[in-house]
Order: C-alpha cells, then structure tokens, then sequence
C-alpha cells in the first residue's frame, strides 16, 4: 500500500493518515471520508459489496477516482486532491 501511494504522489504531498473502513459500515450511514457512496448514490451508481465499488471507480468514464486490489480490500484515490481511503469486507 505504501508503495501504491508514493507512485501516486505526483503533486500531492503523501498522506498522513489513509483511513481504512469497513464497506458495510459506510453504506449504513451513507457516507465516508472520501463522500464516494453520496457520490455513486447522485450518480445512481450501485455500490452494495466491493466489488461494485471496484467497477465503479474503475468506469472508463471516471476521471476522478483510480481503484487498486490490495490485501485489505479496495484502497480507492481521488485524484484531484491525492486523497486515499480503504474499504474493507
């Protein structure tokens, strides 16, 4: 993961803390640190398991967002602002 991140950096500064959070538990209160669930829900986008977040973030049409597998789950980056987060079973 760490490497996964400092490929990434280009123009951001590293992150001092990658949240990591169990999908259920952000689907359950509807949000997240990085509002991806608000996000897909206005997009009407359906996200119930990991792998749909997955698909989701790795749309051809998704500037915004690259998803990586990695061993904890799916560690998702917003571009824009070199934000991570992990989302766990």
């Amino acid at each position: 993961m760490d490497e996964l991140i400092r490929q990434h950096a280009e123009g951001h500064d590293l992150p001092r803390h990658v949240p990591h959070l169990r999908l259920a538990d952000a689907l359950a209160r509807g949000d997240d640190p990085l509002r991806l669930i608000e996000y897909f829900r206005d997009l009407d986008r359906k996200v119930e398991n990991l792998e749909d977040l997955f698909a989701a973030c790795a749309d051809p049409d998704e500037e915004e967002l690259e998803a990586f597998r990695v061993e904890e789950g799916i560690a998702v980056y917003l571009v824009p602002d070199g934000q991570w987060a992990v989302f766990t079973k």
